[in-house]
């Protein structure tokens, strides 16, 4: 083809308008967009520019089909190999995604996903002590970033700011005691500490602001741009008497950060909430259907025959604490040792003691296995093009 022939694509197109042409684009998965840049200068204009980009991330998530539940498959050495793909429509539809940055050794582990990026931070021994590393990925176009060094954290999250259209990552650190051993570690004997990572500026500073002395997950559920963990506070009569009557959960709030001001505030559980918490042994905090929700588990039984009853509260008023509910409330017949959070279809999955992933679905009241092994990672993730090139 000449020269001529070659710079007149366009011409060979049919002649839609722009914007005709936009709204198809837009309804196409990525893997198809990725291939569409390369029939004519027009369309990959139109790909790469930042407002199909945006426009394309707003429909594929109102679209059920285009919320994946990623899971990070572990070998032995807690290195992943691959990473699985479970659709939203069927359990059973997997597709397997090499981990570009994967390594040999280490401890990998999901922090969050945002906007089709994914966030995962990878801890290493080494002989002057524990090493992070920590990655941001988009497994649609098939990019990643690693992000630079920082401090180990005790807390993390990773979030996005509309306002400067930026993506930033909170790390929340203390020190502790010479008795613990991270990531292990459960009481802290400072007061914390706060770095964020900018993505638009690729590094990290520190900021400036106090930050109550807590116990809590380590990773943070993102909504209505702020971070949320659930947190257990020391130094507090009630703390110490649950402590001594062997309930270590004890009374809990949730933090919030403001990915956009920057600034921390406290968010209070119902009193009914509450009462549930301090009894429970396990409490983990997810989403569910945009609403933030609350998991909790208390053991029944003694020992070989141990069952949890299970309940699910979800603030339906964000932001106000007399609109938790009590959703669900159920049994199960082994010990419940972790929450996985939520399936697109409302699924709860779970770790029992049997060191098994069971869901539940809460319409049919019924258990499954589905094909996930306990030594893998899961993260709900939205196929997006969102670039990780600093802004």
């Amino acid at each position: 083809m000449s020269s001529s022939a070659s710079s007149s694509d366009d011409d060979l197109l049919p002649k839609l308008p722009e914007d005709v042409v936009v709204e198809i684009l837009k309804r196409l998965p990525v893997r198809c967009l990725l291939r569409f840049r390369c029939v004519c200068r027009s369309w990959r204009s139109i790909i790469d520019s930042p407002l199909f980009v945006a426009l394309h991330l707003n429909h594929s998530a109102l679209d059920p089909s285009n919320r994946y539940l990623a899971c990070l498959h572990l070998t032995l050495g807690n290195s992943p190999r691959s990473l699985w793909s479970l659709s939203s429509g069927d359990s059973l539809s997997m597709s397997q995604i090499e981990v570009p940055f994967a390594a040999p050794f280490g401890r990998y582990r999901f922090v969050g996903s945002c906007n089709g990026l994914i966030c995962l931070t990878k801890i290493s021994r080494t002989e002057l002590g524990y090493h992070l590393s920590t990655y941001l990925w988009n497994l649609f176009t098939r990019k990643h970033k690693t992000v630079p060094r920082s401090r180990m954290d005790s807390a993390v999250g990773f979030g996005f700011d509309a306002r400067s259209n930026d993506y930033k990552i909170v790390r929340i650190y203390s020190r502790y005691g010479a008795g613990d051993s991270y990531p292990y570690a459960q009481h802290p004997v400072s007061k914390p500490r706060v770095e964020i990572y900018s993505l638009s500026t690729d590094s990290w500073r520190s900021l400036k602001c106090e930050v109550p002395t807590f116990s809590c997950s380590r990773t943070a559920v993102f909504l209505n741009e702020n971070l949320h963990w659930f947190v257990s506070h020391h130094n507090d009569r009630f703390v110490s008497r649950l402590k001594y009557l062997g309930r270590d959960r004890g009374y809990g709030s949730i933090l919030l950060f403001d990915v956009t001001s920057e600034v921390f505030n406290k968010m209070a559980l119902s009193a009914e909430l509450l009462r549930k918490v301090c009894v429970s042994r396990v409490v983990v905090l997810s989403l569910l259907n945009d609403l933030l929700a609350v998991c909790t588990s208390s053991a029944v039984g003694r020992y070989p025959r141990q069952r949890s009853t299970c309940s699910i509260w979800v603030m339906k008023e964000y932001g106000m604490p007399e609109s938790w509910t009590k959703l669900y409330s159920f049994l199960v017949d082994e010990k419940v040792r972790g929450f996985d959070g939520f399936t697109m279809n409302g699924e709860l999955l779970m770790v029992i003691d049997d060191d098994e992933r069971v869901s539940w679905n809460p319409i049919t009241q019924q258990f499954t296995y589905p094909p996930l092994t306990i030594q893998s990672n899961l993260v709900t993730v939205v196929e997006s093009l969102v670039s990780l090139e600093p802004r």
